[in-house]
């Protein structure tokens, strides 16, 4: 009976890191695609596209996975990790980690005034600034979207991820 209640634990250990493992690298790939989909009018001179993770090392390392063998059109992906808002420099996208959206407001006043996207791991987050957020509807990855937010910081998504985002206001 503890081999069968061991072996269930260990099972259930086991399939669920390897759920959020997936989940890992479904997100990165969406942020990828973001970047795909996102003109940046002030970095149009930049050989680079920089997306700095604040906050979630899985994702930071499934970016740099992807960056290692894909570009965004031209420009080389440029992945940065950092521990706190102050630590950001120049970047096209900020990745918010679920253990750091507590931070939204502080971040949302630093890059106030500058062209980036703001992607975060915690549904709920676009009215405190972040311009994308995950979230899961009936099991599945989705995010939703704020227009309104993007436009805040003069950069435009393609109408194709708009409608595929969950629109917030």
């Amino acid at each position: 009976m503890n081999k069968i209640l061991l072996f269930i634990c260990v099972f259930s250990l086991w399939t669920t890191t390897n759920v959020c493992a997936q989940t890992s690298k479904f997100k990165a790939l969406f942020i990828y695609n973001f970047s795909l989909n996102v003109d940046w009018p002030g970095n149009a001179s930049s050989d680079k596209v920089v997306v700095t993770v604040l906050g979630d090392d899985e994702i930071q390392q499934e970016l740099e996975s992807i960056s290692k063998m894909k570009k965004v059109g031209s420009k080389s992906l440029v992945v940065k990790s950092v521990d706190s808002v102050k630590e950001i420099e120049d970047s096209q996208i900020i990745f918010v980690g679920s253990s750091k959206s507590s931070l939204m407001p502080i971040l949302d006043s630093y890059q106030k005034n500058k062209e980036v996207l703001i992607v975060a791991d915690k549904a709920g987050l676009c009215k405190q600034g972040s311009g994308i957020c995950f979230t899961t509807v009936s099991g599945k990855l989705r995010f939703e979207i704020s227009q309104s937010m993007i436009e805040a910081h003069s950069i435009k998504i393609s109408q194709k991820i708009v409608s595929l985002g969950i629109p917030v206001q």
